[in-house]
């Protein structure tokens, strides 16, 4: 019975002490080391990246936390608890990638021209729509980050394009399509506005509305 008494005692103890510990954890990104931080042993990935943004200033949204296993590098899971993605010791050392705000899916609806699909890679745009499309580096503006542009050939024919050429423009040859954006607010959930030009054509107003990140979490971990 004494024995007994004493395993459930220390048992109790070390679940205490689990609860209780506080994890010191090194935090770096790619250039080298960025900040230290302290999270509860309990706590999850996303309240480390909490943790990052207090310290660091960096926000969230913008952090994508990955933990080093032999030559792989590991996706943490902003939902996970931090023991179970292996996070578990203190001093392990936590790598963070600042993603592009502005990174995900969107659908641009252009006046006249109804609706097209966008997604951004950082300084990379997709554009789909119809089953043609192009891809393109984006131009942010130094200026202002929440401005960018980026232009691309689709290859189709329009009736402008028919028009402006006698009826000789043929799809094989493309036309150009601007994009020149501006993001509402600070991520890209706000969505934007802007304007599109096709080659022939006038400049058209446009609003696009964010429909997703560009690829889950559950999709990069390894």
């Amino acid at each position: 019975l004494a024995q007994v008494t004493a395993n459930r005692s220390a048992a109790r103890c070390h679940c205490f002490l689990v609860f209780a510990m506080t994890l010191n954890l090194n935090v770096c990104s790619m250039a080298g080391p960025l900040c230290e931080v302290s999270v509860a042993a309990t706590g999850t990935v996303d309240d480390l990246k909490s943790a990052i943004e207090a310290v660091a200033k960096v926000p969230r949204r913008e952090q994508k936390l990955m933990l080093r296993q032999g030559w792989d590098m590991a996706v943490l899971q902003s939902s996970k608890a931090l023991e179970n993605c292996g996070v578990v010791e203190d001093g392990t050392e936590i790598t963070m990638v600042r993603t592009q705000p502005y990174n995900g899916k969107y659908e641009v609806n252009i006046t006249w021209n109804g609706t097209t699909q966008l997604q951004i890679f950082g300084t990379h745009a997709q554009v789909t729509g119809n089953d043609k499309g192009f891809e393109s580096e984006i131009d942010w503006d130094a200026a202002d980050v929440r401005k960018c542009t980026f232009s691309g050939r689709r290859m189709v024919t329009t009736e402008w394009a028919r028009r402006k050429t006698g009826g000789e423009h043929k799809a094989e040859e493309g036309v150009m399509e601007t994009f020149h954006l501006q993001f509402a607010g600070e991520g890209g959930a706000e969505g934007f506005e802007g304007t599109f030009q096709r080659q022939y054509e006038g400049p058209l107003n446009l609003k696009g509305v964010f429909v997703g990140d560009e690829m889950d979490e559950e999709h990069e971990e390894s």
